[in-house]
Order: structure tokens, then sequence, then C-alpha cells
């Protein structure tokens, strides 16, 4: 006899009503419920997202309810069993979803018993779709699958297929599947040698499948299903009752359903975009520009819309939504932690519509900008995976586009979404700001999800990609893309012109002095603190903005400067490529670090942005020059020059940019001329301009989600950056330790190539077990200028 008297799912709760819910019958039962309101709710949506046929919904159906029934069936192991007592400190040889394998593969004791289920002639590969997606539902498989030899787990491991309680879960599962008495079965032993070569073998099995679109559609399908209904089956709504749980196969999680028709209508949509073209004195709504009425008036399942900083593009988007996409869950994306708060600020927080923030420092804006959204709790929950569903039941989801496209890569919060990213219609904003990698992720989405409605939205955009945009279209749709263009009126006006002074802080000092505002951009945070402290030096009061400060005062930071700007009399924002957009501000004059094209045209939508007409005067520029020879000797730096080429020696890389994009980006403002410019004069310059192609293959991108192979590991969005790491101050731990939010104080930090091979974060001692506290002598910290290593 085992020495554990029933099989655990789950830790006991001491609090719950009932435990009947975290033993593996319970769990599996609820799992099994959940599972079956999303196929109702969502399996075509789903299939119709992924460009799959309705006729494969039995099909769908089976695989997932299998996965969900099976997924959690290796936690009948010893070491399951033993770790989930003792609270995780024992070691498990092998994980769950990797030992339930042992169990149904084909030729395993159960396999011949499950696929009695499906059709004879799609039995064998439908199981395994199914048994795959089961041992992806922690996105740990297979490379996580077995303990490293270190790790103190043993050599061997024991199924306890012969437990009493196991064969109650079978009853469950036989139940769900309509199929026969499980065949009776004994324990199984298992040892590390043979586990690593059985795992290898089924997973390059696997792989030898045929790669048709059907089969790879369908296992992404289920993975995305059944890791939902994990989710939801063990998410127990406040009220629930008692006698339910003490009978979880006779539960059901109707609030999934309550969730999942929650949407938006037409009017209520459409009442954003009123809103917004409403003038401040409360009389009749502007009209629809023509380019946001082209955008509201496309049904094309990929619509391209060039607008200048400032256009009204986020208006259009709603109109969009509201007479193309009623009913469907509506999803704003942003590049930034930054423009997806402001998203969420000016358009939805005080709309009479169900909205959610969500990127990775979403309680603490939540918070500071009083924006809760109707739950007294809500805001303080989001360490809890639960917090993902809440989604679910949102009308309107703005966020970072890393939660989104984060689904190609097998990220967490990505996953959780499927329920309303398969039925939604998605806003990609800004996407001149993805890198190279982000931009293959939005290729590989409009690309595999060609039931998704999408708009892309951006004032620039490279040829090459552009051109990128367009073959996926006919590719994927067999029509070409459908391309609109901003209002010609605002984005042929002269707004900028190129300050050829000698002197920039005279420029500066005359612009303040007038009452003008002055945005100065540098490349690099040491550089913007440098010209702080110069401008505080001449008694110029800079409000300082960039990315090394804690949180919560980075957030303070950025209110400042856009009361600075709103408010009447002179102002100076010292900031980096933080300000390009998440500052809705308008200049007088732009000082700006020479830097890549696409950032350069940012940082000009940020000067003389309110102009309207030809009758508004133009502004100035000025760029200085990280080639030239003396940058960084003196403050400021060197103007560029048409006329001047820099004189610096041929390093690679000055600051965050490569040599070759800052010499594409100098024979650019050449272009220019010493004129009037336009917005369109900066598009019409880069189109002509030639532009590198993506160093990345498209053709070797790979996609964690979207792939056949039995791996389920996630995988990055971005691109990797200039390596950094995250601290606290010691004089902050105090306050994280008595429970405020500890993303309220991290401050990142890049690190020096020193740093990054020595490796010296690694002593410090930390918080919350991860994060490290940084000694006193280590970092300079002022909440008015940031952060800096002292050393």
């Amino acid at each position: 006899m085992t020495q554990f008297d029933d099989l655990l799912a789950k830790s006991i709760d001491p609090a719950a009503p009932n435990k009947a819910h975290l033993y593996l019958r319970g769990h599996t039962a609820m799992v099994h419920a959940a599972c079956e309101i999303l196929l109702a709710e969502r399996g075509d949506a789903t299939l119709s997202a992924l460009g799959l046929p309705l006729s494969l919904r039995p099909r769908l159906n089976l695989i997932v309810k299998a996965a969900a029934l099976i997924h959690d069936l290796g936690k009948c192991t010893d070491h399951f069993q033993k770790m989930v007592r003792d609270r995780g400190a024992s070691p498990q040889l092998l994980r769950h979803e990797a030992a339930t394998l042992f169990l149904v593969w084909p030729g395993q004791p159960l396999a011949s018993w499950l696929m009695s289920a499906f059709p004879a002639d799609t039995a064998e590969t439908d199981l395994m779709l199914a048994a795959v997606a089961g041992a992806s539902h922690h996105r740990k498989f297979s490379a996580k699958a077995l303990a490293a030899d270190d790790r103190g787990a043993g050599t061997r491991i024991t199924l306890l297929a012969g437990h009493p309680k196991f064969m109650d879960t079978l009853n469950v599962i036989q139940r769900g599947l309509k199929i026969s008495a499980p065949p009776p079965l004994q324990d199984i032993t298992l040892r590390r040698l043979a586990i690593d070569r059985q795992l290898r073998q089924w997973s390059a099995h696997f792989t030898q499948l045929e790669r048709s679109p059907e089969l790879l559609g369908l296992l992404s399908a289920a993975k995305a299903l059944l890791i939902c209904a994990d989710v939801a089956g063990s998410a127990l709504p406040k009220g629930t009752r008692a006698d339910r749980l003490a009978h979880p196969e006779e539960y059901t999680p109707t609030w999934i359903t309550e969730a999942l028709t929650a949407r938006a209508t037409a009017d209520r949509l459409e009442a954003i975009a009123t809103d917004r073209l409403t003038p401040a004195d409360g009389g009749a709504p502007y009209p629809p520009r023509p380019f946001q009425k082209a955008t509201a008036a496309s049904d094309a399942p990929i619509t391209f819309v060039r607008a200048g900083c400032g256009s009204g593009k986020t208006v259009a988007a709603y109109l969009w939504a509201a007479r193309q996409h009623p009913g469907r869950q509506l999803w704003l994306t942003y590049p930034t932690t930054g423009t997806a708060t402001e998203g969420y600020r000016d358009y939805v927080h005080d709309a009479d519509i169900s909205g959610h923030l969500e990127h990775s420092r979403r309680t603490i804006d939540i918070e500071h900008f009083d924006l809760y959204e109707g739950h007294d709790d809500g805001a303080n929950r989001q360490k809890d995976r639960l917090e993902g569903i809440r989604i679910w039941s949102k009308e309107v989801v703005v966020c970072t586009v890393d939660t989104a496209l984060g689904l190609i890569q097998s990220q967490r919060k990505g996953m959780y979404a499927w329920p309303g990213l398969c039925d939604s219609a998605v806003v990609f904003d800004e996407i001149h700001a993805y890198d190279d990698r982000l931009f293959d992720n939005l290729c590989h989405w409009l690309s595999h999800l060609p039931g998704v409605p999408a708009l892309l939205m951006t004032a620039s955009l490279p040829t090459h990609r552009l051109e990128r945009l367009r073959g996926i279209s006919v590719a994927t749709h067999g029509r070409p893309l459908c391309e609109i263009e901003g209002p010609a009126d605002l984005e042929q006006i002269s707004r900028y012109q190129r300050h050829t002074t000698t002197s920039t802080w005279q420029a500066v000092q005359s612009c303040l002095n007038r009452g003008g505002k002055v945005l100065w951009v540098s490349n690099t945070v040491d550089t913007c603190r440098q010209r702080a402290i110069e401008a505080q030096a001449r008694d110029l009061s800079p409000q300082v903005y960039h990315s090394r400060f804690r949180y919560i005062d980075r957030v303070a930071r950025h209110s400042d400067v856009i009361n600075a700007f709103k408010g009447d009399g002179p102002a100076l924002a010292m900031t980096t490529q933080v300000a390009e957009m998440s500052l809705d501000l308008s200049a007088d004059l732009l000082v700006t670090d020479l830097a890549p094209i696409p950032a350069l045209i940012q940082r000009l939508g940020r000067l003389n942005r309110r102009a309207r007409s030809a009758a508004d005067p133009v502004k100035d520029f000025i760029v200085l020059d990280p080639r030239a020879a003396s940058y960084g000797a003196q403050q400021p730096a060197p103007q560029w020059s048409p006329e001047s080429p820099p004189t610096g020696q041929p390093e690679d890389r000055f600051g965050p940019y490569l040599r070759g994009t800052l010499d594409a980006a100098s024979d650019w403002l050449r272009s220019l001329g010493d004129g009037h410019i336009s917005q369109r004069d900066l598009i019409t310059a880069w189109a002509d301009h030639p532009q590198p192609h993506s160093p990345n293959d498209p053709e070797h991108f790979t996609s964690t989600w979207l792939t056949q192979s039995a791996d389920s590991l996630p995988d990055a969005v971005r691109e990797s950056t200039s390596p950094s790491i995250d601290v606290v101050l010691a004089d902050d731990v105090a306050a994280i330790e008595g429970g405020q939010e500890l993303g309220q104080y991290v401050i990142p930090m890049t690190l020096s190539k020193r740093q990054a091979k020595e490796r010296d974060w690694l002593r410090w001692p930390t918080v919350k077990r991860y994060t490290p506290i940084a000694p006193a002598d280590q970092i300079t910290y002022c909440p008015q200028m940031g952060a800096r290593w002292s050393k």
C-alpha cells in the first residue's frame, strides 16, 4: 500500500471550504468543466482565428477535451505527491506534465484505451496532439522536464498508477470522453537514463509528423485552450458554494460564459471617438477627418494607416472597431508601458466601457493615476497568475504589444488571453518603433492568425517593411494590403526647420526667455544627466525624465514634464528615448542627438505638434552629432552639419546606436535641406532613402507556440538589448518588506561590459528572493535626477 492515502493535485489550502477540488480527481473534473465551456464559447472563434475550417470543430473538441482530462495524470508520481505535501521542498526527478506521457503516449498503458475516443484514421495522431498539449501546459517541456543531476532528485521515480484513487481519476476521463471502463494498472517505476532516452525518441517521433497547416493549427489551438482551461478550472469565484466543491464533477463554472459574452456595442465604442472629437467647450463634435472615415470603412483583414503624429489615428481606431467589429473584444497595443498607460488614461478610463490596462507595471500606474477598474482589490492582484483571466470579461484591453505578441512565443499573458484574443480586433500602434524581432513576431501573427482583424498604425515605416506587409496580405488573404494615408492638409504643413546657430545653449536660453518650451533628447541616460547638471548651473531649472528612476519617481517625472509643457511660461525637459512616444507634448525648440531615422521622426513629432495651418510659424530643431571627435568632451556636443562630416574615430557603436545607422540618419537629414520641412517631407525622404534590410531572415524565424515540435519553452518577443539588471536601494527595503509594491522601487540599471562579465550583483543581498539590493556605495540616486553608478 502506498504511503499516500490520496492523490493531491495541489497543496492543501486550510482555508478552503471543501478540499475535493484540490485532489487529482476533483481538479481534473473542474478543468474538464472549464474546457467544455471554453470550447462551447470559443471553439469556432479559435478555428476562425487560426484560419482553419469550422468542419474541424469535432476533431478540435476531442483533442482539447482529451488534453484537459489527461494533463495532470503525471501528478500521480511519488515525487510530486511528496513535493506538494512539503510545499516544494522535495525535488522531482521528472516534472508531472512529462510524467503523463509515460501513461498516455502511443504504446504506453493507457494509449489504446484513450485512442478509442478518436476516429480510427486519426486516433494515434490526435492522441499525440493531446499529449503534447498536455505536456506543454506549464510551458517547460521538454527542456526542463528532467531534473539536473545536481538537484538531488535521485535516479528513479514511481508512477502510482495502481493507487485506488488513481482509478477514480480515470473514471472521470471515461465519463468525459464517453469510452469504456479503464484498464487496471500497476505502479510503474522509471529510471533517469530510460526517461531521458524515451523523451528524446518521442519528441523526434512527433516532430517527424507531416507538417500540415491543419495539424499545426490544431496543436496551437489545443495548447492555448488547455492552458486557459487549467487556469479557469483552478479559479474559484468568491461566494462559490462549498457543497458544489464537495462534488467537483457537478460544478459548472458559469462565470466563464458571463465573462466571454461581455462585449462592447458599436454605440459604446463610437462614443469614445465622439468624445475626443468634441471641443473642450462642449460644442458640436468635429466631423471625422477623411482618413478617419476611410479607416472606419475598411473591412479588410489587415488595414495599414500611415499618418503623422497628432493627426488622430487613435480616434480612427475606435471608429474602425465600432463600425467594423462590434461584439469583438478590442485590443489597443503600444510599444511602451508609458504609451499604453496614456492610451488608457486618455480614452478608456472615464469612458462608459469596461476597460483593462495591462503591462508589467500596471498596478503602480493604476494606483498613481487613480485608474481603478471598479474592483477594490483588483489592482493588487497581478502577482497571481489568475490575473490573466480578468482580461476575458473586458470590452477594451489597452496594453504593451508584448502582451498580445507574447502569444507567438508562448509567453504566459498572451496564452492566458487567448479566449479574448481569438475573438478580438487588434490595433498595433507605432509599429515603426518595433525592433526586428518584434516586427518578425507581428508578421508571424498576421500570417498565422488570419481570422483576427488587424489595424496597423504608424507615422512612418521603412519601405522594405511595408513591402513585407503587402506580401503577407496577398499571400494570406489573396488581396492587396488596404493602405490609408493620413490627412494631407496637416502633413504638408511646414512645421520644422534646422536651427543654424553656433551656440546650442544660447538658442535654448533665447527660447526660454520668450516663454517657450524646449525638449532636449539625449541618446544615453548619462549624457542626459550631464546636460541637466549643466542646465542647473545655468539656472535653467530642467525637468529630467529618463528610464533610470525608481518607477514611482519616473511616473512623477513624467507628470512633471507634461504639466510643465501644458502650463504657462517657459519649460525645459531633459530626456532620453522615452520622449519618442510616451510624451504627448508640443515643443517650441527641439535639441536632439543624432539617432536612427525613425527615432528622429518621432522626436520631431514632439516639435510644433499642435500646428494646424500654414499660418502657424515653423519651429527650430538642433541636431548634435555623437560621431564627432569632441562629443562628450564638452556640453553640449558639436552640432551636426551637412557640410562637416564627422571627424571621430571609426567606432562601431555610439551609445546605443551603430555607426552605420547614424550615417544613414545623417544622409537623410542632408536630403531634407535647410528650408521649411513638413511631416510628409520626413516620410518621403525616408521612403526615398536607401534602407538596409533586416539582418534577421524571416524564413528562419521560429515561434514556440506555432510549432509542431514538442518543445514549449517561451521565447523572447523583442531583441535583447544592452545587459541590465533591476535593483532596489537599501533605503527602500523596509517599505518593500512592509508590503509596498516591489515594482514601485525597482531601478533598471544598464551594465558595463566589465559588470556584465564579473556579475558582482550575484553576491548582493536580495529582497523578495530575487531582486538585488544595491550597496550604498554602488549607486548614487536623486528622485529628480535619477540613478547613476558611483564607480
